[in-house]
């Protein structure tokens, strides 16, 4: 294991109060090299004064600040993410315009963008985002713009862009592979379920590229797919039963919890019409039957209404699949109704890992224990204190943590850190702190000579600790080290009562860190139509259950080769929807499900507390996101 500094000889590392979240804009010259052997040096300086120049404005346009350039490579930073990425376009678009007055010299520029805190120095800027932006812009194309993960999370509701996802690649001198996205300009009107629409747009970039006129170009794509479209089968879709087939739905939709549940039958009759009104599926059509689970337990949700209203469905011969439930309390008492009657189930928002984990008693839940029907895309619980692990050794670099439990609830969850903390190497302390006591005795491996703690790690709630925690570290000098939790301490701004940041003070609570499992960031596209049909910005787990109908409809897609029977139908639909094997492109990125029924992604944001946000106040923002898919078993 790797050695701690000596304390007496290295200061304590600064925490967040002294980094600021900066968008890096890496960009060179594709294929730069060969052109100055092909083409001589005049006219390849010919080429960089003009790419120099057309990146230079585009900087000064976008308010960013030239760090370095060597020969035709910029590094370019700005106080604003969105910029970086606004600023990357412009440039790739003005590369193309140049291409139509110099076809013989065409600029073919590669940008990397990524985001991230980093420390101010008299020479430049130090951290690992400004390395992570150079190796990004190593891997884009020709008048391509390539970003992270961070960069898409961060952007993702600002920019009216779409991010084509990459796939995760491994950069050099980073030790985990980073997820990749293309920023594309949205095109007018895109519908999600339209397949091909990304395909001209490619091919208009080559030939801009190639020297073709745009109207020449124009003319060979419609004589093409005029071609095509004469030429093509009958679509496989009008092999699928015709009719009118229904997508049951399980939510609460009246009482205390209707807030939960109404806007994930908003987003999933969303979905539908746009199914319908694309055609993809013949002469089939689909039908929201919405039924309703509120109760008055403490949640607001009666599972026992569920079962009976997931019973209604299996015996309705035209439902071919569901959507829900919200609640895990409720998915226990539908999962074996649906896995005997072999109906596909799809919850965009459970999270107990007993539902898909043999390991949890998933088995217990189906009467067919050798068949699954159920699949979830919000990751399960265990997936967070791992998380948690390899972001306190990682990137916080914490190689000695010391690890605080509240003897309740906060137990469990500490036990997990711990044993995910020393997989990894790191070295835990472990301390309790019960009710009542004072938390100062147990700080002290903040302070000692060696072996000293460089993260705090608490498991419990606000009430239970964590603010008495925070304030003891601020009081006795240790402000800078870093205090991390799960989301038990995610309860509110500085204006609730009873809030982390109320109570331990919203200048004393900047440096804390926590983590919330979530879902991919959906796409621009799918808020924009949201927001216009229904007037607000979509929910949590919103998305996650429009992607839900797009798995059933892309799946009834996949099994129309077949030409399923209408009594064969539900069927062929399960075994091809839980195929560890198929894919699904859907409004949160790509999607496939493992053995178990989880989704394949599993992504962990990260939050902190800002101090100007909430007017003020101060609240908890998402800073960035992590994948730690594959889930664990």
């Amino acid at each position: 294991m790797e050695s701690p500094p000596n304390p007496e000889s290295v200061p304590e590392q600064p925490g967040a109060p002294d980094s600021v979240t900066r968008g890096f804009l890496f960009s060179d010259l594709r294929a730069y090299t060969d052109y100055v052997e092909t083409h001589g040096a005049a006219r390849a300086a010919s080429l960089l004064d003009r790419y120099r120049t057309l990146v230079r404005d585009a900087i000064k346009r976008f308010g960013g600040a030239e760090i370095k350039t060597e020969g035709d490579s910029f590094y370019v930073v700005f106080n604003s993410v969105s910029s970086a990425v606004r600023c990357g376009l412009v440039i790739t678009a003005n590369a193309l315009l140049d291409a139509a007055e110099h076809p013989d010299e065409l600029i073919k520029v590669g940008i990397g963008v990524h985001a991230g805190e980093t420390i101010e120095t008299s020479e430049g800027y130090v951290g690992s985002p400004v390395n992570i932006a150079a190796r990004i812009c190593s891997q884009a194309g020709p008048n391509e713009v390539l970003v992270s993960e961070t960069v898409r999370s961060l952007t993702r509701t600002i920019l009216p862009v779409h991010f084509e996802p990459r796939g995760r690649r491994q950069l050099k001198g980073i030790a985990e592979p980073v997820a990749l996205f293309a920023v594309i300009d949205t095109a007018p009107g895109a519908v999600p379920w339209a397949e091909q629409h990304k395909a001209p747009r490619r091919v208009s970039r080559r030939a801009l590229l190639a020297g073709i006129p745009l109207a020449m170009l124009a003319a060979i794509v419609v004589i093409v797919a005029l071609i095509l479209r004469s030429a093509a089968p009958a679509p496989a879709a009008a092999a699928l039963p015709p009719g009118t087939w229904k997508i049951g739905l399980d939510m609460p939709l009246s009482g205390s919890s209707a807030d939960r549940g109404t806007p994930i039958r908003n987003a999933v009759q969303l979905a539908i019409d746009d199914a319908n009104a694309s055609g993809v599926l013949g002469g089939m059509k689909l039908e929201l039957k919405a039924y309703d689970d509120a109760g008055s337990t403490p949640s607001g949700q009666d599972p026992e209404r569920g079962a009976a209203n997931a019973t209604t469905m299996i015996h309705d011969p035209s439902v071919l699949a569901m959507v829900g439930p919200w609640s895990s309390s409720v998915a226990v008492k539908i999962i074996p109704v649906t896995n005997q009657a072999g109906l596909f189930e799809c919850s965009p928002s459970n999270t107990d890992p007993h539902l898909t984990k043999p390991g949890a008693g998933a088995l217990e839940l189906r009467p067919r224990a050798d068949k699954i029907s159920y699949v979830r895309l919000a990751p399960a619980d265990d997936i967070l204190t791992p998380a948690l692990a390899s972001f306190a050794y990682r990137d916080l670099n914490a190689r000695i943590a010391l690890v605080i439990d509240d003897a309740a609830d906060g137990k469990a969850v500490a036990d997990e850190f711990q044993a995910g903390y020393e997989a990894l190497g790191g070295q835990p302390i472990r301390r309790t702190l019960k009710a009542g006591d004072d938390p100062m005795p147990l700080l002290a491996p903040l302070s000692q000579v060696s072996n000293r703690a460089a993260v705090v790690f608490f498991a419990g709630f606000t009430d239970t600790g964590g603010a008495a925690i925070r304030k003891a570290m601020v009081s006795s000098g240790h402000r800078s080290v870093p205090f991390l939790s799960w989301d038990g301490l995610l309860d509110g701004t500085g204006t609730d009562k009873g809030s982390f940041i109320q109570v331990a003070g919203k200048a004393d609570s900047v440096g804390t860190y926590l983590a919330h499992a979530t879902m991919p960031t959906e796409s621009i596209a799918f808020v924009n139509k949201y927001q216009e049909r229904y007037d607000a910005q979509p929910a949590a787990f919103t998305a996650g259950a429009y992607a839900c109908v797009e798995v059933i409809v892309q799946a009834l897609r996949a099994i129309a080769k077949d030409r399923p029977t209408a009594s064969g139908l539900r069927e062929a639909l399960r075994a091809y929807a839980v195929d560890p094997n198929h894919r699904y492109d859907t409004v949160l990125s790509d999607v496939r499900f493992d053995a178990n029924g989880d989704a394949i992604h599993q992504i962990v944001e990260f939050y902190r507390v800002d101090p100007l946000a909430a007017n003020g106040a101060g609240d908890w923002v998402a800073f960035t996101q992590h994948d730690y898919g594959p889930p664990p078993p």
